[in-house]
């Protein structure tokens, strides 16, 4: 599998663009107008599910304008991948006599957990680095000013994208998470060959590279990025407005409802490297930090992670799938 951080695409803007997710056992695809997931299950039988009903309607007015589509897109397509993913650990589980007692405890165990996420990732990705750059800036700075804005931003920022790897190649010494990556490597190596014109979905697909400019990961690099330069202006603004450095819980408070600005943003900005990406060094050189990032989040899948992704990918753009393909039910669970 070629390594080339430089990705050329050959039909790009003949075909509409499609993307995912990975999920346990399997992928979920959306397209203009549709989505689906498709799964393997135990005894190797691939079930997919149209999932449709998802797809909200056409954006207008405001929220279809730039920095505000790119927020609402994010929430749109988290609550998507969310759904897909309880489907697919729903459907791959074994199972089990008491299978239904455990479904209404384990999603509210599922809810508990992401609360409990959610505030784990706001102390050691917003608060903490924030603290801790704001002592490091303290020490080595005599005079607070707008520069020491930017300094503790600078710093903090680096801490994050340092946890973030960390944490990324510590998740990816379980086998399970490791699964999980060949999943995400198979959903951008069939958009590849979606994307350079092929029918053959699973099989040209084996020969792209699981690596693709317009994945999550990247965004969340691009994210990290914009959050550092966002930040550093709101911070400064802050600092002349009232002459005070603020205290690292007092940046939380009034960063996290910022983080839709940062959100759209670092949209536009991939969606802008993704379009250039072929007629642009300045739109290559945005891509490669995310690019780097994904060979940690991506790994080269194999034949029968292919036809997963095939299935959900085809699915999705409305095309007939084969009989052996067991279609799940399509309402909402």
């Amino acid at each position: 599998m070629p390594p080339a951080l430089h990705i050329r695409r050959i039909m790009t803007n003949k075909r509409p663009n499609i993307g995912g997710q990975a999920l346990i056992e399997g992928v979920f695809m959306r397209a203009p107008g549709g989505a689906a997931a498709a799964v393997r299950k135990p005894d190797g039988t691939i079930v997919a599910k149209n999932m449709n009903y998802l797809v909200p309607p056409e954006r207008t007015g405001i929220l279809s304008k730039p920095i505000f589509r790119g927020a609402v897109n994010l929430i749109e397509t988290m609550k998507m991948g969310f759904t897909a993913l309880n489907w697919s650990a729903e459907t791959v589980e074994e199972d089990s006599k008491d299978k239904k007692g455990k479904k209404k405890s384990s999603r509210i165990g599922m809810w508990l957990a992401n609360i409990g996420a959610i505030a784990l990732a706001v102390v050691l990705f917003a608060w903490l680095p924030l603290r801790l750059a704001t002592w490091i800036v303290s020490m080595i700075e005599s005079s607070s000013g707008g520069m020491e804005q930017f300094y503790i931003h600078i710093i903090a920022g680096t801490f994050r994208i340092f946890a973030f790897v960390l944490y990324i190649m510590g998740i990816s010494l379980m086998p399970d998470i490791r699964r999980v990556f060949m999943y995400h490597g198979s959903e951008h190596q069939v958009i590849h060959a979606w994307e350079n014109g092929s029918d053959n979905l699973a099989i040209d697909a084996q020969k792209q590279t699981p690596l693709h400019a317009r994945c999550g990961t990247s965004f969340l690099m691009y994210v990290m990025i914009v959050t550092i330069l966002c930040y550093s202006i709101i911070d400064s603004l802050v600092y002349l407005a009232t002459g005070v450095s603020p205290a690292a819980h007092w940046r939380v408070l009034y960063h996290l409802p910022l983080i839709p600005l940062v959100m759209g943003v670092s949209y536009e900005v991939l969606k802008m490297a993704d379009r250039h990406l072929d007629t642009s060094a300045f739109a290559r050189a945005l891509s490669k930090p995310g690019l780097w990032l994904q060979h940690l989040t991506t790994r080269p899948a194999t034949p029968e992670m292919l036809e997963v992704a095939e299935t959900a990918a085809k699915m999705a753009l409305g095309y007939d799938l084969p009989s052996e393909i067991e279609i799940a039910e399509e309402k909402p669970q």
